[in-house]
């Protein structure tokens, strides 16, 4: 070979070698950059997340902590503690506006973002108030949260201050990475929901420009389990009542009297015997003479329910189950109506000793979960027409009534509205959410939809287990990181559906 041809070959080898380094690294930065497009948000909020839990178990203690008990005026102070930490939270977060609005009760929380011209807005709701507490029934002081094995115990850990603090968080975590949101959002937080939501009709009525949304979501709601997602669209109302039973001035003593002497512990029993018959339907005159039978669409919900009736008497320590058996259990729990008794208080009941009495009074306080059709008034006159005739003789009955009543309420579940949140919860579980109805649920569903015009489609990470309303209430560690991952995807997913709708 001579120099000039080795020469050349040289030079065609060097370029070939240069030409392969080019390519091979404009496939690189092509796979990088691919990478990087296909990279999505929720990575970074999820190490915000994660990065932050302390301080936001801190912050969630800490609300936990001040009991918002609604239905005893005596902690009406502590409300105000609680609606100051919310709000300067939301401004601490960013949030454009962050403010308490009073009522003629106790006081709303609201706070918004606006930011995002030309987007949609969505309205979250909870609520800050929470149950009483029989303290003694407890492991844990109920208002000293504490984190056991993955569970946090405390009044209102589920029910519903989670609600209140995971879509702030989620809201956080986007406002630090992004310093915006792909869409408006707006908080309702009310402070009266577990005392019947007396107060909230007018606030809405007052404050509709304020609330104009386009979507709205409820965080005060349940999931199925840990790992199955469910959108709850029918709940019962709820109505109750209180009776007293008088068969004399004063107790009298069981020796000088016992066996002659009509006895308000009794007549108060033989009454509510008589609301059931023995194959455990309610014998109450009337009861169901307007209720309507189960949809088609009520019915093949039913069949995709995974229902164990051992998981309940196991979670409740029961050993049967009652009512109707003419219909199924999930059946008689979402859609028939029910009686129950929920209080009875009579003679001497402390914890120690014995006082030999015929009590002269005796108070029931029973709960009608009723169902769509039925009126709370006319179901609550069925049941005193039926006290009265069932009194026994030598009783005489007197009522204290309720007015804030809680109606049934159905959503449809063919909206987009109800479409996005089941696109978010399948991405996130990874499965299909099931369609679920409740026992009973909050005025506030039917509020907010006349009010405002919306169906606040239920996102919240409650579940059945955590004794909402009862002793040792707890929340889930899990779901708390869990629940703001979700309330980010959402937020992205409805922006980025709604753009497509534009084009």
């Amino acid at each position: 070979m001579t120099s000039s041809k080795f020469l050349v070959l040289i030079i065609l080898v060097s370029l070939n070698l240069l030409i392969s380094r080019h390519s091979n690294a404009q496939n690189t930065k092509s796979k990088i950059s691919k990478k990087e497009e296909n990279k999505s948000p929720l990575t970074s909020y999820e190490k915000y997340i994660n990065d932050n839990n302390a301080a936001h178990l801190k912050e969630y203690f800490e609300l936990v902590s001040i009991p918002t008990i609604s239905s005893i005026p005596s902690h009406r102070r502590d409300f105000e503690r609680a609606a100051a930490l919310i709000v300067n939270k939301l401004k601490t977060i960013g949030m454009t506006t962050a403010q308490v609005i009073p009522t003629e009760g106790l006081p709303v929380i609201y706070g918004s973002w606006d930011k995002a011209k030309g987007k949609p807005t969505v309205l979250i709701y909870a609520h800050y108030d929470v149950q009483p507490v029989k303290e003694t029934e407890w492991n844990t002081p109920p208002f000293e949260a504490k984190e056991v094995n993955g569970k946090i115990f405390g009044r209102g850990t589920s029910d519903n201050k989670s609600g209140v603090m995971i879509p702030i968080w989620a809201v956080e975590a986007m406002l630090s990475i992004d310093k915006k949101l792909p869409m408006n959002i707006k908080f309702i937080f009310e402070g009266e929901e577990e005392n019947g939501s007396p107060n909230l009709r007018n606030f809405l009525s007052s404050n509709k420009e304020l609330l104009k949304a386009d979507f709205a979501l409820n965080a005060d709601g349940v999931q199925f389990n840990d790992s199955t997602p469910s959108i709850l669209i029918s709940s019962r109302g709820s109505a109750q009542l209180e009776f007293s039973v008088k068969t004399a001035n004063i107790d009298a003593h069981s020796g000088l009297f016992g066996g002659k002497t009509p006895n308000a512990a009794i007549a108060l029993s033989q009454i509510i015997a008589s609301f059931y018959n023995k194959d455990g339907k309610i014998a109450v005159e009337g009861f169901y003479d307007k209720v309507l039978p189960l949809t088609l669409q009520e019915k093949d919900m039913l069949k995709k329910i995974p229902y164990d009736a051992s998981e309940d008497k196991k979670m409740l320590g029961t050993t049967a189950e009652s009512g109707d058996t003419t219909y199924s259990p999930l059946e008689r729990l979402w859609y028939r109506p029910a009686l129950e008794v929920i209080g009875m208080q009579s003679g001497y009941t402390a914890v120690d000793g014995f006082s030999n009495i015929i009590p002269g009074n005796a108070m029931a306080r029973i709960n009608c979960r009723y169902v769509k059709n039925q009126s709370a008034e006319e179901i609550i006159d069925l049941i005193v027409k039926h006290i009265n005739k069932n009194c026994p003789a030598g009783g005489t009955v007197s009522y204290k009534f309720r007015t804030n009543y809680v109606r049934p309420f159905k959503m449809p579940s063919d909206t987009k509205a109800y479409k996005y949140v089941s696109d978010v919860l399948k991405n996130i579980y990874g499965k299909e959410p099931l369609q679920t109805a409740i026992g009973s649920s909050g005025e506030f569903l039917t509020i907010i939809q006349e009010q405002l015009g919306l169906y606040a489609y239920p996102l919240g990470f409650q579940q059945t287990d955590e004794n909402l309303h009862g002793a040792n209430e707890f929340f889930r560690s899990s779901d708390i990181t869990r629940g703001q991952m979700v309330y980010c995807y959402y937020l992205l997913h409805i922006a980025d559906e709604e753009n497509k709708l534009k084009k």
